[in-house]
């Protein structure tokens, strides 16, 4: 530990903060400091307010009244970048980082090196390298961070927290979700910055690595500081009894020793790529914990058994054997499943907590298809006071609630189907010291009464403290059976690095794993203790080095889709060219060009909407009263940069009324383009109720100018496209477009504008359209109130099958270009092939179709096959 002089001017402070919520008093008075160059541990229960304090101090909340001081100044912090760029820097407990994104545009994401209006990408890479040097480590910067492990992640939240020289680092349960190695590797480079003077504020509920790692401990309950001391001589007892206001016994609950006969039997339970040949089985009144090193096929074991994961062999349940192909079927059969990921499956952080501890059990709780509410309500009471749940009220959104109360709901309510099988994913993961100790009670609890238990955990000391037996699965296998009398740290870890080992030697991954120090129970050896161990922090630092990717491959990441999109549209042109001489004549190449102008510009203008995750339906009738307008006022060869500037001015104003829509008043913009559209329409037709009036024949040549039979304006839209990828690729716009698209929270708490970005993203969207309208204006010489009609899904269309994701967060312009290009080619080939109109719309669907499939299987498979 590092000598802190007491008298330093803290670095961070906080002074007399109060904070309060409808019906929740979550701070009050709270004075709380850190100095350079030490860590300072903050512990508390669930709800205690730390999450508080510590948004207050990242910028996302203001408090109600105190004041905030860093490095020695009086500062009010007004978003996440302002609290950044004076000094804070905040690592959450789910780390905020743009899975789309690489580690060099993560670590830079919203502070990038500017070269002449584009990102400098290799002073980018420089600089993250050089932060990463200093943490120890070695990263593929070029390597999407979604295909980063839980540690590899941190460390990169870590870097760009370092990125603005942070005088506070705030870690949120930097561990919670790590196993042993990870944790020592997250040690050292703690304490590399610990040395290098920074001050470092560590929450966490692993109180043996508070006290370990820590120079000061403060300790928060209800909302008030009762404790805050130097570490010395303090012990887990005492943090405990501050923490929870009286005396707890930190010891598992004892083993009756009685099982009966087996619940679950598994043979041979295999899914290629996950595990192979699992055989095991599960008594009545047993807790049985899958083991090892992390990553070894422990989780997709038991998500198989939930019927989320693909697996042959057979499965037994009560000696009759069963089908599980989805999560219906197994809580049909008695089985439920408690994720570690509680906010991604199991939570709608969106609905009140009554709504969901209540989802299970609406069958049982229903009377002709009504809900009884008196069951309901007696239910969720039952919850709420069992697992002792802080909350306001059951109708409080439970994503409002802290991690902890969020974890006691989702395991609770499990409880109340009394299943023949629990399946306990990490059940303890960010929950406090006396939460914690009262699930494991509770999970006795559950074994006594008859029930069968498979537990897995990253900490070992909880499943030797709690299983009956554990099994050690080592690259997809079960290499070891240790019955309670003989598990031991050395025991399950020897049997898991000896497999791990074995498998190096056969080409396998290579792993490092050791025992984690004690508990919350006080069992075991201190983690960092051991010298011998203590040294092999540089060796784990470092982790797995792989081969690192390269430009190419990189380009080949991004322009893979594009490549078999641009053979795709060859194939179609030479098998078109060969059933039709007309085809490839140079009148219809102009033709084509000029009909794909409109499209492309709507497409781009729609891309930039999609790729943020939403969807604007108003371009077509933003089209058609283009060309209404531009009938009017671009009817004479005069006032024809007036006429052109109001048509624009149309798009730019429905875009904009767009973006109020969704971010002023909260519409989801399905409803709200939808809406505009209907309103648009409207005024298209008030404008120009049929088809007639005309454009002047200079506005028309302009923009249908043609140079030995190119028209101008396919060259145009060219070298938009060309600009455009080049802003999405090397730009700042561009790397804001896609964090916002894949991650909006993480975007935000970068420093990102999030709803500034998307307003402008609508009102471009109206411009792009506008421009469209003008080019089908001058085309058709009039203005025309259905002009636009079949453009809302042509241009969605064009961006789909072009490869940006509907989801948001993925897509190219030269993808979305060639999708336009793909949509005309078809239907002209189509025309030239002589198939009626009424199949191009049928093609149309269908390519959209298999544009999102083709998608949606790719993201399946990423995601290791899981079913939805």
């Amino acid at each position: 530990m590092s000598s802190i002089d007491p008298t330093t001017e803290p670095v961070l402070a906080v002074v007399d903060v109060d904070k309060s919520f409808p019906g929740v008093n979550a701070l009050k008075k709270v004075s709380f400091d850190c100095r350079a160059g030490e860590i300072h541990g903050l512990v508390g229960e669930n709800g205690a307010g730390k999450s508080t304090l510590m948004r207050i101090l990242s910028g996302v909340l203001q408090p109600d009244s105190g004041r905030i001081r860093v490095r020695g100044q009086d500062v009010v912090l007004t978003s996440p970048r302002h609290a950044h760029d004076l000094g804070i820097a905040m690592v959450y407990q789910d780390t905020r980082l743009v899975g789309d994104l690489d580690v060099a545009q993560n670590i830079w994401l919203a502070r990038e090196p500017v070269s002449f209006l584009l990102v400098d990408r290799a002073e980018m890479e420089s600089r993250a390298t050089s932060i990463l040097e200093s943490l120890g480590v070695d990263l593929d910067l070029r390597k999407h961070v979604g295909q980063l492990s839980t540690s590899e992640r941190q460390i990169v939240e870590i870097a760009r927290a370092l990125t603005a020289d942070p005088a506070a680092l705030i870690l949120d349960e930097p561990t919670s979700a790590l196993d042993p190695s990870e944790v020592e590797r997250l040690a050292g480079i703690l304490e590399g910055l610990r040395a290098a003077g920074t001050g470092i504020v560590f929450i966490s509920h692993r109180i043996p690595e508070v006290l370990r790692l820590s120079d000061r401990i403060t300790v928060m309950k209800d909302g008030v500081i009762v404790m805050a001391v130097a570490n010395s001589g303090v012990t887990e007892e005492l943090l405990v009894s501050k923490m929870v206001g009286r005396q707890l016994s930190l010891a598992f609950p004892s083993r009756d020793g009685k099982t009966g006969s087996n619940r679950l039997e598994v043979n041979d339970l295999s899914s290629p790529g996950n595990f192979s040949a699992v055989s095991f089985a599960i008594a009545t009144g047993e807790i049985v914990g899958l083991g090892g090193i992390q990553g070894n096929g422990q989780r997709e074991i038991a998500r198989a058994l939930y019927g989320l994961i693909t697996a042959s062999g057979q499965i037994r349940l009560d000696g009759t054997r069963v089908s599980l192909d989805s999560p219906g079927q197994a809580v049909r059969a008695g089985i439920v499943y408690v994720p570690a990921d509680r906010r991604g499956e199991s939570l709608c952080t969106s609905h009140t907590v009554r709504e969901n501890i209540a989802a299970p059990h609406l069958r049982m709780w229903s009377r002709l298809g009504v809900v009884v509410r008196t069951r309901e309500a007696n239910g969720v009471r039952e919850i709420i006071n069992r697992f002792q749940v802080r909350t306001p009220s059951p109708e409080q959104p439970i994503g409002l609630l802290s991690g902890g109360n969020q974890q006691k709901i989702v395991v609770g309510r499990w409880v109340l189907a009394r299943p023949k099988l629990y399946i306990l994913e990490e059940p303890t993961q960010g929950v406090d010291v006396a939460t914690k100790l009262e699930l494991y009670r509770t999970i006795r609890r559950l074994a006594t009464e008859g029930a069968a238990v498979l537990f897995l955990s990253s900490d070992l000391l909880e499943l030797i403290g709690l299983c009956d037996q554990i099994l050690v699965v080592s690259h997809g296998r079960i290499v070891d059976r240790v019955v309670a009398a003989e598990a031991t740290e050395e025991r399950i870890i020897g049997s898991a690095v000896t497999n791990q080992q074995a498998g190096r030697s056969e080409g396998g991954p290579a792993a490092v794993a050791r025992a984690p120090g004690r508990s919350e129970s006080g069992a075991g050896q201190d983690p960092w203790g051991d010298q011998a161990k203590r040294r092999r922090i540089s060796t784990l630092k470092n982790g797995v080095r792989g081969q690192k990717l390269s430009l190419g491959q990189v380009c080949m990441r991004r322009y893979a889709g594009t490549v078999v999109l641009l053979g795709l549209i060859l194939a179609l042109t030479v098998y078109t060219a060969f059933r039709s001489p007309y085809f490839l004549t140079a009148r219809n190449f102009g033709n084509l060009v000029i009909e794909i102008v409109p499209l492309a510009l709507v497409s781009i203008g729609q891309m930039s909407v999609i790729l943020l995750g939403g969807i604007d339906l108003s371009v077509g009738s933003s089209m058609s009263l283009t060309t209404g307008l531009a009938s009017y006022l671009l009817a004479s060869n005069s006032g024809i940069a007036s006429g052109v500037s109001l048509c624009i001015a149309s798009g730019l104003a429905i875009g904009a009324l767009n973006g109020c829509l969704i971010l002023g008043l909260l519409i989801p913009d399905l409803i709200a383009t939808l809406s505009s559209f209907s309103i648009v329409l409207g005024l298209a037709l008030i404008v120009r109720p049929s088809p007639g009036g005309g454009v002047s024949e200079a506005f028309a040549d302009a923009v249908t100018l043609r140079v030995g039979g190119l028209p101008i304006a396919g060259l145009v839209v060219l070298v938009v496209a060309i600009l455009g990828e080049v802003v999405l690729a090397r730009s700042k716009i561009g790397m804001r477009l896609y964090a916002i698209g894949s991650s909006p929270e993480a975007a935000f708490v970068a420093g990102i504008r999030v709803k500034l970005v998307r307003f402008f993203a609508y009102v471009f969207c109206g411009l792009m359209a506008a421009l469209a309208g003008l080019v089908i204006a001058a085309r058709i010489g009039s203005g025309d109130p259905q002009a636009g009609s079949q453009f809302t899904l042509a241009s969605v269309t064009a961006v789909v099958v072009g490869g940006t994701s509907v989801f948001g967060g993925r897509g190219t312009v030269v993808g979305t270009m060639l999708g336009a290009i793909l949509l005309v080619l078809l239907q002209n080939a189509l025309n030239q092939l002589h198939v009626t109109a009424y199949y191009q719309y049928v093609w149309t669907g269908v390519l959209l179709l298999v544009a999102v499939a083709l998608y949606s299987v790719n993201e399946y498979q990423n995601a290791g096959g899981l079913k939805k």
